[in-house]
């Protein structure tokens, strides 16, 4: 096998784990009650604010949503006490987002959540394998830098998102919790 065909076979492989990994992530979050009632979606609305994405327009072209979705998950978690809207002190037009002491917690026992569940099963790998899994990761974190950084911007978000983040949203209303992350 060429070196080009197994580098194509190789980001084959990541591309097709990826969706398997959040997947595993909604459903330890979910079975777990790890998002203490909150929706994927709202959880990944806190982490975003965490690491930190200050400003709505931020989290609707991260999550790809409407500013209109965007809007209604920030009014339930400033609702529930998960995060503030602050004046901006350069611009007093727009509102800085913040999270509370509650709201970071939730966010943190989540990730810890995870964290905890991965690590178990990494305890069991070779010292030689987790060096390399390092070494990979290491890449993969310069290759995701790399795209983010050449990755065309977009304008506004597509209606079929906008479409799917309201149904999401409406039924995050009506049931509490989604099962997506946007």
């Amino acid at each position: 096998m060429s070196e080009s065909a197994r580098t194509e076979e190789t980001a084959d492989r990541l591309l097709r784990l990826l969706p398997r990994f959040q997947r595993w992530a909604a459903t330890t979050v979910q079975a777990n009650r790890g998002g203490q009632d909150l929706s994927l979606r709202q959880l990944a609305v806190l982490y975003l604010i965490r690491e930190g994405a200050v400003f709505p327009s931020e989290l609707a072209r991260q999550l790809r949503i409407s500013p209109a979705v965007v809007t209604g998950l920030l009014d339930r978690l400033a609702q529930r006490g998960y995060l503030q809207r602050l004046a901006d002190a350069s611009d007093r037009r727009r509102l800085r987002l913040a999270l509370t002491d509650t709201g970071l917690a939730a966010s943190l026992a989540v990730e810890h959540l995870l964290s905890r569940d991965v690590a178990e099963h990494l305890g069991h790998a070779a010292p030689a394998d987790l060096e390399s899994l390092v070494r990979a990761l290491n890449l993969l974190e310069r290759v995701v830098d790399a795209l983010e950084r050449d990755a065309p911007r977009l304008g506004p978000v597509a209606i079929e998102d906008e479409m799917l983040g309201d149904a999401l949203d409406q039924e995050e209303d009506a049931t509490g919790s989604s099962a997506a992350v946007g």
